[in-house]
Formats: structure tokens, sequence, C-alpha cells
């Protein structure tokens, strides 16, 4: 749900969100309590309408079964990426993102990553960023990390933070 939460805005906000949504659900943010809340107190904890509706049917969807979150780790990258984002509003990003944050997976790049691409323009003082381009242009400037694109990945955001004394 937190990654859900963080999809487009900053870290800062997106846990502000997850922060308000937690006291919400009692101190423990799962499907069950998630679920008993309606759309007005989850758009009060700051979930825009379109969050609502995502959030709402990924709790639906892990209380009916048609998910589970637990699952994944026995899965393969490519078989976790295809259940993560066959769910309403889940995509490439935030499938990347769990894979390498909540599972640990070593070799995950999410070519899709704002600060990625902007912390790798600013290291290397070349525009990455060339409409469909971009996803060839990172991944091939990332090859190097290969198996460990997510360690490189990391590294960036570091020092993307740091650049803003984040």
């Amino acid at each position: 749900m937190r990654i859900v939460l963080e999809q487009q805005v900053s870290l800062a906000s997106g846990k502000a969100t997850f922060d308000r949504l937690r006291f919400a659900c009692g101190g423990a943010v799962n499907a069950s309590r998630i679920r008993l809340l309606d759309d007005a107190s989850l758009a009060g904890c700051g979930l825009s309408r379109q969050k609502v509706r995502y959030v709402g049917q990924l709790a639906r969807d892990v209380q009916a079964r048609r998910f589970s979150v637990a699952g994944l780790a026995r899965l393969s990258d490519d078989e976790a990426r295809q259940q993560i984002t066959s769910r309403l509003g889940l995509g490439d990003w935030t499938a990347d993102i769990y894979l390498m944050m909540a599972l640990g997976r070593e070799d995950i790049l999410p070519v899709g990553d704002l600060a990625l691409v902007t912390g790798l323009e600013e290291l290397d003082g070349v525009v990455y960023r060339q409409g469909k381009q971009t996803t060839a242009n990172v991944t091939e400037r990332a090859e190097i990390w290969r198996p460990y694109r997510s360690l490189g990945t990391k590294l960036i955001w570091a020092n993307y933070l740091d650049r803003r004394r984040k």
C-alpha cells in the first residue's frame, strides 16, 4: 500500500499519507482494515480519487485471495512483475520498487523512476530523457551494474537526495 501511495508524489508526501492511513487503520495497514474504511475516510487520509480506487481494489483482491503479497517472494522477477502489474493502478514502477525494496531483488532497474533518471543525468552530465528512447538510454547506461542494478539504483538515489540535502 505504501508504494501505491508513493506513486507520482514525493517520498515525504507518500509517507505522510501512509502515516494517516495507518492511524485510520488502527496502527496496522492490511486488507481487512482498509476494507473497513469507506471512500470518504480514505480520501480524508489524503488519497486521491484514483488512489482510493487502487487501494480499495488491492484490498479486495487480497481479501478474496486473487492476489497474495506473501506469495510474490516465491516467484521469479518476471512472474512477480506480471502478478503486480495485473492489478488495477499498479504498473512497472510499482513492481520495480516492490521487487527491489520489499523483496530485496538484486538486479532491478526502475527505468521509469524520475529520481533515477535525473540522478544519472546529473552524475554523467548527459541527457537520458529523450522521449521513447529514455528507457533504452537508461538501460544501456546501467548495463555495467548488472547483476546488481538495484544497488546501482540505490546509490544514484542516495546521491540525488544528498544533492538536495534530503
